[in-house]
């Protein structure tokens, strides 16, 4: 089967389309992600309560108690039950194995992709 340059140009092109859209769609559904992480983060009120705490979490009431008690987690000084929202979302972030490892509740969001592909 001979090829003439043309075609091999042609085919070249689309291989790399491909590749070029391919990536596309992935930084796109990324993007996608990450905005609306963002806007969830965001729509939660500066100090947050026990039940903005178990959203975050995605667990009841019962788990947050645990959490709240565990090493570190950051607390509001001038407000009882309250917890400053951008420390307890960099809390989050660092201790992700640490609960694992304590409560075995929380998996990272690249964990859990990585799980699912597996």
């Amino acid at each position: 089967m001979n090829l003439t340059i043309d075609q091999l140009k042609d085919a070249l092109l689309n291989a790399e389309l491909v590749d070029f859209l391919q990536k596309a769609y992935k930084q796109g559904v990324e993007d996608g992600r990450e905005l609306e992480k963002a806007k969830f983060e965001n729509s939660l009120p500066p100090n947050l309560k026990k039940e903005h705490v178990a959203k975050i979490f995605q667990c009841e009431l019962k788990t947050v108690e645990k959490i709240i008690r565990m090493d570190g987690f950051p607390k509001c000084h001038a407000l009882t039950a309250r917890y400053p929202r951008d420390k307890v979302f960099e809390w989050r972030d660092k201790n992700v194995m640490y609960m694992n490892s304590r409560l075995g509740i929380y998996v990272s969001e690249e964990e859990s992709l990585r799980l699912l592909r597996a």
